[in-house]
C-alpha cells in the first residue's frame, strides 16, 4: 500500500511530465511547420515523449493499487 505523499509526489511528477512534452511537442511543432525551420529529430522524439507521457498518465490512472 502506497503513503499518500508518494501519491501526491507520483501525481504531481505525471502531470509535470505531460505538460514539459506538451510544451515541447508544440515547440516542435511551430518550428516544423510555422517558422519552417524543421527539425524531424526534435518532432520525433517530442511525439515519443508525448506518447509515452500520456500512456504513463493513463496507466497510472487506471492501475488498482
Amino acid at each position: 500500500m502506497k503513503t499518500t505523499s508518494i501519491s501526491v509526489t507520483e501525481k504531481v511528477f505525471n502531470f509535470v511530465f505531460v505538460f514539459a512534452a506538451s510544451v515541447g511537442l508544440g515547440y516542435s511543432l511551430v518550428n516544423q511547420f510555422v517558422l519552417d525551420k524543421p527539425n524531424k529529430e526534435l518532432l520525433l522524439v517530442m511525439i515519443c515523449l508525448f506518447f509515452a507521457s500520456m500512456a504513463s498518465w493513463q496507466r497510472k490512472k487506471y492501475s488498482k493499487s
